[in-house]
């Protein structure tokens, strides 16, 4: 069966919130992380407005929101389709996450023992723990809220207003790390030491940590796509 083709469903049932529209960007992006929507595959809005429970108009706003943020793509006379990024596209997107990310941690690493580290040491485990438990699914999902964690706990209003719209293309890079080297120990130690370094607080190594976390990882992708 063709990407196209397949039955555009996803998991959670219908949507019952009253932010309907909103509700539909979040489970969409969750199903963008955990690879129920692949990169390049076709919406088919009747089946999935069925499948939210919402009707079609909604949906549609949702689908160009996401659009707007680059999660989606709007193809003359084909639809709507995931996006699938290009090398140029995951590059660009990395560099942009480390000159963001590396002030987040900077601003974190101020108080190291406060409640925002907290918060931060907490995504941590919960990520650890779904690296351990084996759950694909689950440790993509807690990846991408752990650096969600980073942003919004740094305490720069600047920075969380942002997040949505980085944080979409930050799950495309995400979810195209993971779907071509998946490695849990690599992961795991990966973010061990990132916020152990922004722990101990050192400016130089903070700035160089992120950006070696970020880019490698992104260069590795890239090297494999080519």
């Amino acid at each position: 069966m063709s990407v196209d083709e397949a039955a555009v469903t996803i998991s959670g049932g219908a949507v019952t919130l009253r932010t309907r529209r909103e509700e539909v960007v979040k489970r969409i992006r969750h199903a963008l992380l955990t690879g129920e929507l692949k990169p390049g595959q076709r919406i088919k809005e009747a089946r999935l407005a069925e499948s939210l429970g919402v009707s079609r108009p909604t949906l549609r706003e949702s689908l160009q929101q996401l659009v707007h943020e680059g999660s989606l793509v709007q193809i003359p006379h084909k639809g709507v389709h995931v996006a699938a990024p290009t090398p140029e596209e995951l590059l660009d997107v990395a560099e942009v996450r480390v000159s963001l990310e590396t002030m987040a941690a900077l601003r974190l690493a101020k108080d190291p023992q406060g409640e925002a580290m907290d918060e931060v040491r907490a995504a941590l485990d919960r990520h650890l723990a779904a690296i351990d438990s084996g759950d694909e699914v689950q440790t993509d999902v807690t990846h991408f809220e752990l650096h969600r964690t980073i942003w919004e706990m740094s305490g720069s209003v600047t920075l969380r207003k942002i997040w949505p719209l980085v944080g979409s293309q930050v799950q495309r890079a995400l979810s195209v790390d993971q779907a071509t080297m998946r490695n849990p120990e690599r992961d795991a130690e990966l973010h061990r030491r990132l916020i152990r370094v922004i722990e101990e607080g050192d400016e130089e190594t903070i700035v160089a940590e992120v950006r070696a976390h970020i880019q490698a990882s992104v260069a590795e992708v890239v090297r494999r796509l080519a």
